[in-house]
């Protein structure tokens, strides 16, 4: 698909995604974990959900005084929302996710899997393999991790109903970024990653859908180590961009995306203009381009 098809392009919320108007009570009576919701994108995205109506929000990460925070901003814009804190949670680790969902009283409506690092930047050759390699325990292992807890723990209820599970990823999984080849790599793995589970959980009529969520280019943690000449050319996008879009994801509407690549970026208006094209062409998907 031609991306002049997706314009305009946006880099902060607007009125078609924004949780307080056009998108307002999509969330009314549920409940959504977020991961890495102690900053940035995972702030906003579980401060969009809150005010989007949802009734429950689970907010987890490693450190618990960053969740704190969060918890008290969506208080602010949110005061009906129940908040519960899960720190101490590594995505990477198969026991710390299992306790995640263990503590949980049911299991969430929907799942955003956000947590994320971006460890290196250098050339291949200059890199440590134990280092190079940590993208992908927190990014591709810890999103997987989260995926397949989450289905079990729906699965051991015996209750299909709609769910979501939307991953973060980002361009960089199909737009060459100098250095950043373990990011990119293993971002490129959770759109894969992201379309085997929505087809797997359609095929069983399991009521899960997923999507993979690009949050648009947001100067965040993750975007230190980059040179302060790139985060001001490229890092110009508000986190409340990725918090609306996550929203709009959750809802029937984007049925159309699931399975899919999806930019925060996007106009999702203009998008959903585009829906014919993208499900019979079956867009928004990694393939390689010249085989059939």
């Amino acid at each position: 698909m031609s991306f002049s098809l997706l314009q305009p392009t946006r880099s902060d919320v607007y009125p078609f995604i924004d949780p307080t108007q056009n998108l307002k009570n999509v969330a009314a009576g549920k409940t959504v974990l977020v991961t890495g919701a102690g900053t940035g994108i995972g702030r906003a995205i579980a401060s969009s959900f809150a005010q989007a109506g949802a009734a429950k929000l689970i907010i987890a990460a490693r450190r618990l005084g960053p969740l704190q925070e969060t918890q008290s901003s969506i208080a602010a814009v949110a005061p009906n929302c129940e908040v519960h804190i899960a720190s101490g949670t590594d995505v990477a680790d198969q026991t710390s996710v299992e306790n995640l969902f263990a503590n949980l009283s049911s299991p969430p409506d929907i799942v955003v899997s956000n947590a994320g690092i971006s460890g290196v930047c250098a050339n291949i050759a200059d890199t440590d393999p134990e280092t190079w390699w940590k993208d992908f325990d927190v990014n591709l292992r810890g999103t997987y991790l989260v995926a397949r807890t989450y289905i079990r723990q729906l699965r051991a209820t015996g209750v299909k109903k709609p769910a979501r599970i939307i991953n973060v990823t980002s361009n960089a999984s199909w737009r060459y970024y100098p250095g950043r080849a373990s990011y990119a790599a293993s971002k490129l793995g959770v759109n894969s990653l992201s379309e085997y589970i929505d087809r797997d959980e359609v095929e069983v009529g399991s009521g899960v859908r997923c999507v993979a969520l690009h949050p648009g280019g947001v100067d965040t943690e993750l975007a230190a180590s980059l040179p302060e000449e790139v985060r001001r050319r490229i890092l110009v996008d508000k986190p409340e961009l990725a918090g609306g879009t996550a929203v709009y994801l959750s809802s029937a509407r984007a049925d159309f995306l699931m399975g899919r690549f999806v930019s925060s970026t996007w106009d999702m208006e203009a998008l959903e203009k585009c829906e014919g094209r993208v499900v019979e062409g079956d867009l928004l998907k990694s393939r390689v381009l010249g085989v059939a």
